[in-house]
């Protein structure tokens, strides 16, 4: 009995070491990438030169000066260039303009005048503005004077 016993804890053992060496693992695994791309938030500024005047951009689209031709005459007139701000970004952007100058009797000219929000431009959209200097009819204190008007166009998103 003693011998049946040691054969079959011998066995038991070897069956039970034998069972712990085999066995199986599952695994498995998922993932997920996600990306986002921030577009790109840029305007540019262009103009069409007045009669008998110039408008020349600067090399970043930024500015643009618009110079008009010498006033020859006393009487009342205007000088005036159409300005467009393009997005040239691909976000949209709301456009407004503020003024500043030019010295009296001199007065800015700007059609339309924007409204306090000012408009909002898709990618690629412009806005058209004919801005400039309109005045009454001058004395000799204006003689040999210079007048300047100068519009700002912001963008905010």
């Amino acid at each position: 009995m003693r011998k049946i016993a040691a054969t079959l804890v011998a066995l038991g053992l070897t069956l039970g070491l034998l069972g712990a060496g085999i066995s199986a693992t599952f695994t498995d695994s998922a993932s997920a990438t996600m990306s986002v791309h921030v577009g790109t938030f840029a305007m540019s500024i262009s103009a069409v030169a007045p009669a008998g005047g110039t408008a020349v951009v600067s090399s970043d689209g930024k500015s643009v000066t618009v110079t008009c031709s010498d006033i020859q005459s006393s009487a009342a007139g205007s000088c005036i260039s159409a300005i467009t701000v393009t997005n040239t970004g691909s976000i949209p952007m709301q456009v407004g303009v503020a003024v500043a100058g030019p010295a009296a009797p001199f007065t800015s000219a700007l059609d339309p005048i924007p409204p306090v929000a000012g408009p909002t431009l898709a990618q690629g959209e412009t806005y058209v503005v004919n801005g400039g200097l309109a005045w009454p009819v001058l004395t000799n204190a204006q003689l040999g004077l210079t007048y300047t008007v100068v519009y700002t166009f912001s963008a905010s998103a």
